[in-house]
């Protein structure tokens, strides 16, 4: 029998296409900051570097450790995001982050990591298929940080909580007619979700509908958002000639829109090959949990496929205008060192669960 080696043992075509996306993000970003702060794109490649030697270091770990580090982790992240209520640093009018000697880390992304573990454990010593009472304590468990990001506020993050409670409760076999029951009960909860939230969330869901209504304010972003991916037509306008971004017409481009900043540059094909990148990726994800005949490792590893999947299609979903504004970034792509550390250790735990977990 062969000894373990990381190289052999690592899920290639998941590393490579985490390694395209970093890397088009670094390219992206490298255009997209020229006339905005190029030092952002030189920190972006400090944090894709960072990520991928996080990821290799927890491959070498099994699994089953970084659930268990995973409870601590959850009980941290909750910790971190009471503290972001009461001193969080405010930057486009929410309380996201917290200081930590000169670095500002997002602990939504810890929320993100942890709650995958701690939901992964705790249905797979239960017995499936899931009954009511499952679904109520895993949900619990993702709404105790849900809500601590919701009040930030964040709705974006909050419903990546969500999709990766759905992810792993799907899987864990919670039966269709539950599913159903939970679907309805959403639905006829909506009109109180609108109470709640906060005036511009209202305005942006507004906008969606009608970016027309408020064309200088609220409407802005997305209307030169769809400018921006519309201007690159088949093969784009060029590396850092676009337009667009160049001449600062497009807001945020560098975080939660650099996707219209390729779809401007690169075109159509670029765009599409984003996409592919990004369901190659998932893919990877979901036959790791497939393969996987261990329900802790299966569970898991669903969990942060749809995290992943998730935010993937919401972002391009958003900046193309057939999705609300939510304020998600696009994972590995859009600016931000805890999302990049964050988004490779998930891959990190995944390669982990291939490596250590039982196959059937």
């Amino acid at each position: 029998m062969k000894p373990p080696s990381l190289a052999r043992d690592l899920d290639w075509p998941l590393m490579l296409a985490g390694l395209a996306l970093s890397l088009i993000s670094l390219v992206a970003m490298k255009s997209a900051t020229m006339t905005l702060n190029p030092d952002l794109a030189v920190k972006q490649a400090i944090w894709a570097v960072a990520g991928v030697i996080a990821c290799l270091a927890v491959a070498s770990v099994p699994y089953p450790r970084l659930i268990d580090a995973g409870v601590f982790g959850y009980l941290i992240a909750v910790a971190a995001l009471l503290l972001v209520l009461i001193a969080g640093t405010v930057k486009l009018g929410a309380a996201r982050w917290v200081t930590i000697f000169g670095f500002s880390l997002q602990p939504s992304e810890l929320a993100k990591l942890a709650t995958a573990c701690v939901v992964a454990r705790y249905l797979s010593i239960q017995t499936a298929p899931i009954g009511m009472r499952e679904i109520l304590w895993s949900a619990s468990l993702v709404a105790v940080p849900s809500l601590l990001i919701f009040l930030q506020p964040d709705l974006g993050s909050s419903t990546v909580l969500a999709a990766i409670w759905f992810g792993a409760a799907f899987v864990a076999g919670m039966p269709k007619k539950l599913l159903g029951g939970l679907a309805a009960a959403l639905l006829a909860l909506l009109p109180c979700a609108w109470m709640i939230l906060k005036d511009y969330q209202r305005t942006r869901l507004m906008v969606f509908i009608n970016p027309g209504v408020d064309p200088l304010g609220a409407g802005y972003t997305i209307i030169q958002s769809k400018i921006t991916i519309g201007s690159g037509q088949w093969l784009g306008r060029g590396w850092m000639s676009g337009t667009q971004s160049q001449l600062s017409f497009l807001p945020e481009r560098h975080s939660d829109f650099l996707y219209s900043v390729v779809g401007e540059e690169w075109g159509f094909l670029g765009s599409v090959a984003v996409v592919l990148l990004f369901g190659l990726l998932v893919w990877r994800m979901l036959k790791i949990a497939q393969d996987n005949s261990d329900a802790q490792g299966r569970y898991l590893a669903t969990a942060l496929a749809s995290w992943i999947a998730y935010q993937a299609v919401v972002n391009m979903g958003m900046v193309m205008g057939v999705l609300p504004v939510v304020g998600v970034p696009l994972p590995m792509v859009s600016y931000g060192g805890s999302a990049m550390v964050a988004t490779w250790v998930a891959l990190g735990i995944l390669q982990s669960i291939r490596r250590f977990g039982t196959r059937f």
